[in-house]
């Protein structure tokens, strides 16, 4: 099963948590050069899938300059099966330009090979991942 990839997603939610910057986590620690992502499907933040590692920190890069104080927390990893991980996470920050707090949930399906995530897919919920998850086999 996926235990290894639980284990290995824990190791670095602990890392994200002591950062002073999370980008970096992400970006030296468990991004593949071609990592493969994509937003949940319709949402407002949904470009298109986003190839490779300096897209994926671009990407993030306007989340942490749209919130002053964004804080995304996995409350969540659910082994998905070998080498899958579904990670809830809570996301909450105060928007940069307008004040308004913003919180909200979503769960990302991991696909993590040679100890680092090479494809990510994004959903509004838990089930709906792995649902997905499920479908993909």
């Amino acid at each position: 099963m996926g235990d290894a990839e639980v284990k290995l997603f824990q190791l670095w939610a602990e890392q994200l948590a002591a950062a002073d910057e999370p980008l970096d986590v992400w970006y030296e620690q468990m991004w593949a050069l071609d990592v493969e992502h994509r937003a949940i499907e319709g949402a407002p933040d949904d470009v298109g899938p986003i190839v490779g590692r300096e897209a994926m920190r671009a990407y993030l890069v306007d989340w942490y300059e749209m919130f002053a104080d964004l804080a995304v927390v996995p409350e969540e990893i659910v082994d998905a099966g070998p080498g899958r991980v579904i990670v809830v996470f809570h996301v909450a920050g105060t928007a940069r330009v307008s004040g308004a707090p913003t919180e909200m949930r979503l769960a990302i399906s991991y696909t993590i090979r040679d100890g680092k995530i090479v494809r990510g897919r994004e959903f509004m919920t838990k089930d709906e991942a792995l649902a997905a998850v499920s479908r993909e086999g």
